[in-house]
């Protein structure tokens, strides 16, 4: 755990951190919304998608695999596994960079430990999109139990997002007001 520790806090570095916001940036912006009109046919919404959702039932994944038709079912697949994939791992990273740069400059290298809830983003997605490609691999054959637990990892998922960006944005605010006292 050390050298995982030592090898985030060397890489923790501004220069590491705006390439990252970078590649997120062109992730969601260029990536991620371009994926969706590869594959949604039959007028089928973008919050369809099962990764952008915070649960959901057996009866609401299989529904989206139907209305995908084949071809939107391989392109869903080819794009979990070389789009977002990458995209888990580099979020986890750039945000775990990002903690630890906050908590160096304002001095509570004690807390150092926060840096690594981005990475239960990461684990969670990528079991979530494991999940996703296990099940349109099986299609037509229906994996209740697959299902359940995926959509159980979407939530945590997304649970471990809403308590990452809490602390990023504590942290901030914490460096903010520091600045400020040391100002008067």
């Amino acid at each position: 755990m050390d050298l995982f520790f030592n090898f985030l806090k060397i890489h923790a570095t501004r220069r590491n951190i705006i390439i990252g916001v970078l590649l997120i940036l062109i992730f969601n912006l260029v990536l991620l919304p371009e994926f969706p009109k590869l594959f949604l046919e039959n007028n089928t919404e973008i919050n369809s998608i099962l990764d952008i959702k915070f649960s959901y039932s057996t009866d609401v994944a299989y529904n989206l695999f139907d209305n995908l038709g084949k071809q939107g079912r391989t392109a869903y697949k080819l794009n979990t596994l070389f789009i977002d994939f990458p995209y888990s791992l580099t979020y986890g990273f750039v945000y775990a960079f990002i903690i630890l740069m906050l908590l160096k400059i304002i001095t509570l290298k004690k807390l150092n430990y926060l840096c690594l809830i981005p990475f239960f983003i990461s684990w969670f997605d990528i079991l979530e999109n494991s999940g996703i490609v296990l099940m349109l691999q099986k299609y037509p054959t229906k994996l209740d139990v697959i299902c359940n637990v995926t959509s159980i990892f979407t939530s945590l998922k997304w649970i471990s997002a809403a308590i990452t960006f809490l602390i990023i944005i504590t942290l901030f605010i914490n460096l903010i007001y520091s600045k400020a006292l040391k100002k008067n």
